[in-house]
């Protein structure tokens, strides 16, 4: 292994290599706000019936009762255009590419032998709020992710490293930025948006798994679709 630690600068080297679009870093610990926030929502049941959100919560609140040792997590995005029919299958090989070429210049013991460390909208895994922490982002009115030049056409990946990853710069969370805008909130069939809370039974998408409606009339898209 290399007698120098791993920096912020060699993951985004070995990110832009493997072929993702953007990276960002965060120490994991459990996100006492956002397990409030959930908790409450799902006590609500504005979840409908995803009850699947209803498992596992102390490992999607704190993702080291995911993977045991677990010291950073590389929050990666891979933009629709990018991505392709399978996002699972495409995000997933991209992160094992970057694993293999963090593995290759820094050791094997850098990852978890035991555990599964690789994720993509397939564990209970806060992947939004862990975007927004790792400075990827901010949710905007439409509830989803936008990052500011990648927008909300994106997929979340995370890869779960058991080493530090020293020299990370100190990261603010992004403000929100729709202003005004209303664009998505007036476009929505299912009117689930403007709420005070996300009710997840009106969305479209919820219902046929197709709608991203509210994405395609995003400014921050614009420059995408």
């Amino acid at each position: 292994m290399s007698a120098r630690g791993i920096t912020f600068a060699d993951v985004r080297r070995l990110s832009q290599q493997a072929g993702l679009d953007d990276i960002g870093v965060v120490a994991p610990q459990y996100w006492a706000e956002q397990a409030d926030f959930m908790d409450g929502w799902l006590s609500n049941g504005l979840h409908g019936n995803m009850d699947y959100l209803t498992r596992n919560r102390d490992k999607r609140y704190d993702i080291r009762q995911l993977v045991p040792n677990a010291q950073t997590v590389i929050v990666a995005l891979l933009s629709y255009a990018h991505s392709g029919h399978d996002y699972h299958r495409t995000m997933k090989s991209t992160l094992y590419r970057l694993q293999e070429l963090l593995v290759k210049e820094f050791g094997q013991n850098i990852v978890s032998a035991e555990n599964q460390h690789i994720f993509c909208d397939s564990a209970p895994v806060l992947e939004r709020y862990t975007a927004i922490q790792a400075g990827l982002g901010f949710i905007g009115k439409n509830h989803q992710l936008i990052h500011p030049a990648l927008g909300s056409m994106v997929h979340i990946g995370e890869l779960v490293l058991q080493v530090p990853v020293i020299d990370t710069p100190e990261v603010e969370p992004v403000e929100k930025r729709c202003g005004n805008c209303t664009k998505c909130i007036d476009a929505c069939p299912g009117k689930a948006l403007g709420l005070p809370v996300w009710d997840a039974r009106k969305c479209v998408a919820y219902i046929t798994h197709k709608c991203i409606i509210c994405q395609q009339v995003c400014p921050y898209n614009g420059s995408i679709i």
